[in-house]
Formats: structure tokens, C-alpha cells, sequence
């Protein structure tokens, strides 16, 4: 899988190499939000997010690839 990465460093597990997967952005007024999608090397999806309205940084959030698969298969059976 190609992509950007990137290097976290995790207090539990230590530094992890991300490689970047995707990324949606909103518009709203005068602001934008980007959410930038990683994946690291067990499967783990961490999501990045940021605005150009700045602010404080927001920490990367973890979905574990199970959780992934569960909101798949529960966005699949709603359509």
C-alpha cells in the first residue's frame, strides 16, 4: 500500500509508521475540516483531523480494524 507516511509516537506502544490512506474535508462558513485517514501495519486506523480556523491540536484517533469491519457491515445492512 503506498501512500504518505507519517511517524506517531504512541505513550503505550512507542513510535508506529502510519501510512496515510485517505482524506475528506468540509466546508462550512469561512472554515474548512480535514480528516486525514491512516493505517498502521496491524490493521489499526487512526484518523487526524484539523481546521483552518486553528486552534488547539486534536490527538489522532484510534478505531481498531474489528470496529471497522462492525461500522461496514452496519452501514451495508441500513442502505
Amino acid at each position: 500500500m503506498e501512500g504518505n507516511k507519517i511517524i506517531h509516537k504512541d505513550p503505550f506502544l512507542g513510535e508506529i509508521e502510519l501510512t496515510k490512506v485517505g482524506e475528506t474535508s468540509m466546508d462550512m462558513v469561512g472554515e474548512s475540516i480535514v480528516k486525514t485517514i491512516y493505517i498502521d501495519g496491524f490493521g489499526g486506523y487512526y484518523i487526524s483531523t484539523w481546521t483552518t480556523t486553528g486552534g488547539d491540536p486534536v490527538p489522532l484517533q484510534f478505531l481498531s480494524e474489528d470496529l471497522v469491519d462492525k461500522l461496514v457491515e452496519i452501514h451495508i445492512k441500513l442502505k
